[in-house]
């Protein structure tokens, strides 16, 4: 018999497919463990890793191996408790829904200077980000548990929200607001696990901007915002959309989503380049949004020389690359 190494991958990613489920039923395995196969994901970059460094070799077939054993322990795990059950089976019961606020106690606040960089942290709760006027940052102390300031000067803005699940206390239910300021140029990095973001930053001086997502959701909206040079985002088992703004000169930046989706929408009338990495198990609407294909490159309005563009490389890895979806960015 001739094994197609071609369709390898796929063929060993159904049957893991199929058969978490079947283990779970069977009561080999409890949701609880199969619900953190997500954390698997680095596996899929030493996969892609493993296909590029033996290709035109007999080995090759390894790597795909690995990337279709991976996505498909993942993939089953979905299918077992849904992506709505991953953040759960991470984060537990615990933790208090409420607003943001709580007993009138006064917010943290600061104040950062130009270039200051703000690093945000979601384990397991809601977080909803706004711009304020001026220099001046705030974060409502909000419920239990109380968001945690690790580092706070002129220069830098590091908060937490919400506690990591090895820590053993759930904080799925949790919501807190914070307010960013307006005026300082600032380069801003979010990583959401297991939890929920919504950030508008629309009028905001955001020099770049770095967002991962984990088992969770982020919608960041940058219409509006100022000097922005540089949007990267990644998703792993769960979901992410980006507003870009109307740059002043070239926007560059990338994306990459592994088991999830990622949502891109471009200011209209700015020239707009694509370049498409490896898509295993990928898709993208590239030709229903009207954009030009050659080769792995993808353009839509006049790029060359234009004063304004936006310039992005994206991957997608059992994942989606979607630009300008119909449901939009909000």
């Amino acid at each position: 018999m001739r094994v197609n190494r071609g369709l390898l991958g796929w063929g060993v990613f159904f049957i893991v497919l199929g058969a978490v489920p079947l283990a779970v039923r069977g009561g080999l395995v409890n949701v609880a463990t199969v619900a953190l196969a997500w954390e698997l994901w680095p596996l899929l970059l030493i996969g892609a890793g493993l296909s590029l460094v033996l290709r035109r070799t007999r080995a090759a077939a390894v790597g795909n191996l690995l990337v279709g054993l991976t996505f498909g322990l993942i993939g089953g795990g979905l299918l077992v408790g849904g992506l709505g059950s991953v953040p759960a089976s991470v984060c537990g019961t615990g933790g208090s829904a409420g607003p943001a606020t709580s007993g009138g106690a006064p917010p943290f606040v600061g104040a950062l200077g130009a270039g200051a960089s703000v690093e945000v942290t979601v384990n397991c709760g809601s977080l909803t980000v706004a711009t304020q006027p001026g220099s001046q940052w705030s974060v409502a102390r909000g419920p239990d548990p109380q968001p945690q300031i690790l580092a706070a000067d002129s220069g830098q803005l590091r908060v937490a929200f919400g506690r990591d699940r090895r820590i053993g206390i759930g904080t799925s239910g949790t919501r807190w607001q914070m307010g960013l300021p307006a005026d300082p140029a600032l380069d801003v990095t979010l990583a959401v696990n297991a939890g929920s973001a919504q950030v508008a930053l629309g009028g905001a001086h955001v020099s770049a901007l770095t967002a991962s997502v984990n088992a969770g959701d982020a919608t960041i909206d940058l219409g509006g915002a100022v000097g922005t040079t540089s949007v990267t985002g990644s998703v792993n088992a769960g979901s992410m959309k980006v507003a870009l703004p109307t740059p002043q000169g070239t926007l560059g930046g990338s994306f990459s989503a592994n088991v999830g989706s990622v949502g891109v929408c471009s200011p209209a009338g700015v020239p707009l380049r694509i370049r498409v990495g490896a898509q295993p198990l990928g898709s993208n609407n590239f030709a229903q949004r009207g954009m030009t294909q050659a080769g792995d490159t993808w353009t839509r309005g006049a790029w060359d020389g234009a004063a304004s563009r936006i310039d992005l490389t994206v991957s997608a890895n059992l994942g989606s690359i979607a630009l300008d979806p119909e449901d939009g960015c909000g």
